[in-house]
C-alpha cells in the first residue's frame, strides 16, 4: 500500500469522542455509502451516542492507525452474533486501515465477547467496503440491494 500505516489496534469509545464520530459520519463519502445518507444534527448525534455508550449491547470502538484516531467501529451484539459498522476518517481511507481493523474487532469479537458470528450489511455499490471485509476473510452471504457478509468463529 505505501501508506506506511504498521499498527491498527482499537479502544473503548468514549464520551469526549462524540463530536469527533459525528465529524466523520456526516463526511459526504461516509453518507453516499450509509443506508441513512442524510446528515445528522449534532443534537441527534449526541442523543444516539449517550445512549449507545449506555446499551451494554452495542459495542463502540474508536479506529486507531500508528495511535491517531482514525475512525469508528461498532458491534451490536444479539445472542452470540454480531453486527459490524464501521467508517474509517476521510484522510485513513484506501491505506489498508479497514480489513486491520475489522480484524482487531474480530479479535474481540471471538475472543473476550464470545461471539461465534459476525455479520456486516454494505450497499451494494460501495466496493471500498466490500473489498475491506473480504480482505478480513468476510464472505458474501444473500444478494440484493444490500451484500451481506459473514464470518464465522472456527473452533480449532
Amino acid at each position: 500500500m505505501g501508506s506506511g500505516v504498521t499498527q491498527v489496534t482499537l479502544r473503548p469509545a468514549a464520551a469526549a469522542d462524540c463530536h469527533r464520530i459525528w465529524l466523520w459520519r456526516n463526511d459526504e463519502a461516509t453518507r453516499l455509502a450509509s443506508f441513512d445518507s442524510a446528515p445528522i444534527s449534532f443534537e441527534t448525534h449526541e442523543r444516539w451516542f449517550q445512549e449507545s455508550l449506555r446499551r451494554p449491547n452495542r459495542k463502540i470502538y474508536i479506529v486507531l492507525a500508528d495511535g491517531r484516531d482514525a475512525g469508528v467501529a461498532r458491534l451490536d451484539v444479539a445472542g452470540v452474533c454480531g453486527t459490524v459498522s464501521i467508517h474509517l476518517a476521510p484522510e485513513w481511507r484506501r491505506r489498508g486501515v479497514g480489513p486491520s481493523a475489522l480484524a482487531a474487532l474480530e479479535g474481540i469479537a471471538f475472543g473476550p465477547l464470545g461471539l461465534r458470528r459476525m455479520e456486516a450489511e454494505v450497499k451494494a455499490d460501495n466496493s471500498a467496503s466490500f473489498s475491506a471485509f473480504r480482505k478480513a476473510g468476510f464472505t458474501p452471504a444473500g444478494s440484493g440491494p444490500a451484500l451481506n457478509l459473514v464470518k464465522e468463529r472456527h473452533e480449532e
